[in-house]
């Protein structure tokens, strides 16, 4: 039996308490349910915004007109959960937009890439895979809350970076974590080798009882 389950799950589980891992297990067992495909894809809207953008040369009328569409969801949204998602998505265009409107970047498809160990396989595809100054960079998008562990966007991003060797040529600070809330940018760090061990016990703390039992 293959345990599927994506890297930032992987992350929170390795950092979390005994009930917060037996949450995300009960998540793995159900991995279609609607609420995981709504938050797979809560940003797509944005996403898509971004990769238009800069396959257009950074076209700042597609942009003005991608943010009307989307203003004009918020003020016609049927109920508070479609205006929230609106609204965020664009708060993420604006948050992204203000570091990286100006930079002349080339959007590749995104690599589909897991980190695989025992009978682990950790989905660390990113959300944006950009092309600047020669470079492949892996782009996370996510939203820090107060209180969050820090050590889960560590762990991520070193997943991700595992995830891709050795077929992307890539270095830890290639992959990067955006806040949409501030811009704020977390880079990966060729001082976090030590997470490969916290990986690999988390990857095998995952497996054993008490909680995910082989089938």
């Amino acid at each position: 039996m293959e345990i599927p389950i994506s890297a930032k799950a992987f992350a929170q589980f390795i950092v979390g308490g005994p009930s917060k891992k037996s949450t995300i297990v009960r998540n793995i067992l159900k991995p279609k349910s609607k609420e995981a495909v709504a938050i797979t894809h809560y940003y797509s809207e944005a996403i898509s915004v971004i990769r238009i953008f800069h396959a257009k040369e950074n076209s700042r009328s597609y942009l003005r007109e991608a943010r009307e569409k989307l203003g004009e969801k918020v003020e016609k949204a049927p109920n508070a959960q479609v205006r929230a998602k609106a609204r965020n998505n664009l708060r993420a265009i604006d948050a992204y937009m203000g570091v990286y409107g100006s930079r002349k970047r080339k959007i590749l498809p995104r690599p589909r890439i897991y980190y695989r160990s025992g009978h682990v396989r950790i989905s660390a595809s990113p959300d944006l895979a950009v092309q600047e100054d020669g470079r492949l960079r892996l782009v996370k998008l996510g939203v820090k809350k107060e209180g969050d562990n820090p050590e889960v966007i560590r762990i991520m991003l070193r997943v991700i970076y595992q995830a891709g060797q050795p077929s992307l040529k890539i270095e830890p600070h290639d992959v990067v974590y955006f806040d949409i809330t501030d811009g704020a940018r977390i880079r990966g760090s060729h001082q976090d080798e030590d997470l490969a061990v916290t990986i690999e016990n988390g990857r095998e703390a995952l497996t054993c009882p008490p909680y995910l039992v082989q089938g």
